[in-house]
């Protein structure tokens, strides 16, 4: 039987190593002799987090419904939600503000052209499963556990 915190654990050190994603090489480099070049897609700050997972959320899709898809299925998902998934790797790669505001669309276009379809959906998959949201939700519910705003009763007026 599988354990979850090894799975968890295995997942951490994969996004903090970062994924690659090799892929060709534009014009220019390749003009000059490199053939091939590789993304390293790290864990994203929460912020790039936020932005990949409005990217995916807007695809409508659920990872459940993706394990046991037939062929036509597949097809059928990469032409309507293949450019979000793009974007979302895009976005998690650039990893910053003004980088994903302003590079997002265009590095997207570049991986969609230049990059195999099974590396982004791997990546986009690891980012969405692992990227941090477990965490998230892990600190949501300790925190609403601790019930904070409750008034301290422990000193209470003397009455007459």
């Amino acid at each position: 039987m599988e354990n979850p915190a090894k799975e968890k654990l295995a997942a951490d050190l994969i996004l903090k190593r970062g994924v690659r994603l090799p892929m060709r090489a534009p014009f220019f480099l390749r003009w000059i002799g490199k053939k091939e070049i590789s993304l390293r897609v790290t864990a994203p700050y929460d912020g790039t987090l936020t932005r990949v997972a409005s990217y995916y959320l807007s695809t409508g899709l659920q990872i459940d419904d993706l394990t046991d898809i037939s062929t036509e299925d597949a097809l059928a998902i990469k032409v309507r939600h293949g450019d979000k998934l793009n974007k979302a790797v895009a976005c998690a790669w650039l990893n910053g503000y003004w980088a994903g505001k302003l590079f997002t669309r265009p590095l997207a276009w570049y991986l969609k052209w230049h990059a195999k379809s099974a590396d982004i959906y791997t990546i986009a998959m690891v980012l969405l499963i692992h990227g941090g949201v477990q965490d998230f939700m892990i600190t949501t519910k300790s925190v609403s556990l601790m019930r904070i705003t409750l008034p301290n009763l422990g000193h209470q007026e003397k009455g007459s």
